[in-house]
């Protein structure tokens, strides 16, 4: 059995910006609304899959860490940062940009793709939810905008 939840529908969406160095079009600053979708299978136990509630805390939790930010990758595959005083200084193709640190958010993956960021949502979630056994394994999609994303599955338990 799968449960859903849209989180175009609850809440569990985000605004921000980012830039994908690899990309021609996408290296240049930009933004997305993005919503992010849950998908949970199992067996149900009692009738019941799983209680959404602490599931969907962790994600609203994620959602609001990275809100009116920039995504700026931790890991320096295709981009070079540093700290210079209050600001993120980040370099790549020949571009330097300074970003306040407050308005940063430090998102660890290679790259800030939708695929990247499923895989972050899937992973922080499923190390900081406690499912039952009958859970068997967790999707997260990240879309940036109604009908396009991408999705990662970790499977969960035995």
């Amino acid at each position: 059995m799968m449960l859903e939840i849209d989180g175009w529908k609850t809440g569990l969406r985000f605004s921000a910006s980012h830039f994908i160095p690899s990309h021609h079009k996408c290296s240049r600053i930009h933004g997305h609304d993005y919503g992010v979708r849950i998908r949970i299978y199992g067996e149900p136990k009692d009738c019941i899959l799983y209680d959404f509630v602490d599931l969907k805390r962790e994600a609203r939790k994620l959602c609001e860490e990275l809100d009116h930010r920039i995504l700026i990758p931790k890991e320096e595959d295709y981009i070079k940062h540093y700290m210079d005083g209050d600001y993120i200084i980040v370099e790549f193709s020949g571009k330097r940009y300074s970003f306040p640190k407050d308005e940063v958010a430090m998102v660890d993956v290679k790259l800030t793709t939708a695929e990247e960021l499923s895989r972050y949502f899937a992973e922080r979630i499923s190390k900081h939810v406690n499912f039952p056994n009958n859970v068997k394994g967790i999707e997260i999609c990240i879309d940036e905008g109604p009908g396009q994303g991408a999705c990662h599955y970790i499977p969960l338990g035995d």
